[in-house]
């Protein structure tokens, strides 16, 4: 009989340290980031930014009082049921923060930061919650200035 409880009281053990192992916080990848500098006017950039982001079904924020930030709320994923994706279903979203510095009248400096994140727990969505991922392709930072890029016709 104490061998069944010794083996019971093992694979309590065993279970125990799986739990504590998998629920060890992980390193989290910092938010995917790009600085570069355009051949191009910053209201140019601007504009091009707005657009791009605008198409990338993100909703562009423009702040009177904080004339060299872009920021984004989350992107739009599904219409009009995002609220329910966002919220419970989706397994990942993305928002971008995009700081424009003027260099001179013809260069602009940019700096594209991209906050991706995905459910711990996709297996059960109703009690995950979001973490850092490294950003999806089309959600980067480099893509996006590629984008913008092209944009404004600068290859």
């Amino acid at each position: 009989m104490s061998s069944t409880a010794h083996t019971i009281r093992r694979w309590a053990a065993l279970a125990g340290l799986l739990v504590v192992a998998g629920c060890a916080a992980a390193t989290q990848p910092a938010a995917n980031s790009e600085d570069v500098i355009l051949e191009a006017p910053e209201a140019q950039v601007r504009a091009a930014f707005v657009r791009v982001l605008t198409e990338g079904g993100y909703d562009v924020e423009e702040r009177k009082e904080d004339k060299t930030t872009l920021r984004t709320g989350y992107r739009e994923e599904i219409s009009n049921y995002n609220w329910l994706y966002r919220a419970r279903f989706g397994v990942n979203r993305s928002k971008v923060t995009v700081t424009l510095t003027p260099e001179n009248e013809t260069a602009t400096r940019v700096t594209v930061q991209v906050m991706y994140e995905g459910r711990n727990g996709e297996w059960m969505p109703l009690a995950s919650s979001w973490v850092p991922y490294d950003a999806a392709v089309p959600q980067s930072a480099a893509n996006t200035i590629r984008l913008v890029k092209n944009a404004l016709g600068l290859f």
